[in-house]
């Protein structure tokens, strides 16, 4: 099948079809009269890639998923599953640090704004008042 079929098939554009297949991502496409014929299979990788993506995998990552036979590795598949999940508790414990931090500032600022004081100067440690 051509590639417009792919990219309707999958939602990806030809373009990142081609990134793929450049990247490794894809077997060697076989051509048929100058066109890249893919396979049903193609259209498969095709759609795990997109689904990696959809999961903040990266092109990188996912290109050690493929083994020297073509086939998925599944437990680095599983492995890499974990990793993004740890990846996730990370960042959600650092974004709630930074919505901490936010809520914190804006309850010093609503207290300044309900102090009447004149002026406010913001340092690292809070809102210090300028007499």
């Amino acid at each position: 099948m051509r590639i417009s079929e792919v990219s309707r098939l999958t939602g990806a554009s030809a373009k990142a079809i081609r990134l793929y297949e450049a990247r490794g991502l894809l077997p060697p496409v076989p051509r048929l009269n100058r066109y890249r014929d893919y396979s049903d299979q193609d259209v498969a990788w095709v759609q795990l890639i997109r689904q990696a993506l959809a999961l903040g995998i990266t092109l990188a990552a996912i290109s050690r998923l493929q083994g020297r036979d073509g086939r998925l590795d599944w437990p680095a598949v599983l492995a890499l599953l974990e990793q993004q999940r740890s990846h996730i508790a990370s960042e959600r414990a650092r974004l709630a640090q930074v919505e901490h931090a936010l809520q914190q500032v804006g309850d010093e600022l609503q207290q300044w704004l309900l102090s009447g004081s004149s002026d406010c100067v913001l340092e690292p440690g809070g809102c210090t008042t300028r007499a």
